[in-house]
């Protein structure tokens, strides 16, 4: 800084006192954002506070079992999925489409192999 005044011993002033210099000449400045930056802060903490993920045990209720017992997982039906490309660390890659869903186990099955018999 060429306005800084040199001290005794012919070195410019220490880091404090420029620090001390900025702080005077800036004083409304370093205070306004130092208050926005703890209320900023706040507001996060209280958002964070509302999202929170704990909850008191007995208020807990575990989600119904969506397969009942005795019942298999049904598989997804067989669908498409159409090419596209993604962004990799060596670049773009294209990706073909291709069949997804389904059982290889049934589509390989003959008709009426292995069903249960009707009642």
């Amino acid at each position: 800084m060429p306005n800084q005044a040199p001290s005794e011993d012919g070195e410019p002033t220490s880091v404090v006192e420029t620090v001390k210099n900025l702080f005077k000449k800036n004083k409304k400045i370093i205070i306004g954002g130092g208050t926005a930056l703890v209320l900023v802060t706040g507001v996060f903490i209280s958002l964070a506070k509302g999202q929170g993920v704990t909850q008191d045990i007995e208020d807990f209720e575990p989600s119904p079992d969506p397969v009942a017992e005795g019942q298999k997982r049904q598989s997804p039906c067989e669908h498409e999925v159409s090419a596209y490309e993604r962004m990799t660390k060596y670049g773009v890659q294209s990706v073909r489409s291709y069949s997804r869903g389904g059982s290889t186990a049934e589509a390989d099955r003959a008709p009426g192999v292995g069903l249960p018999a009707d009642p």
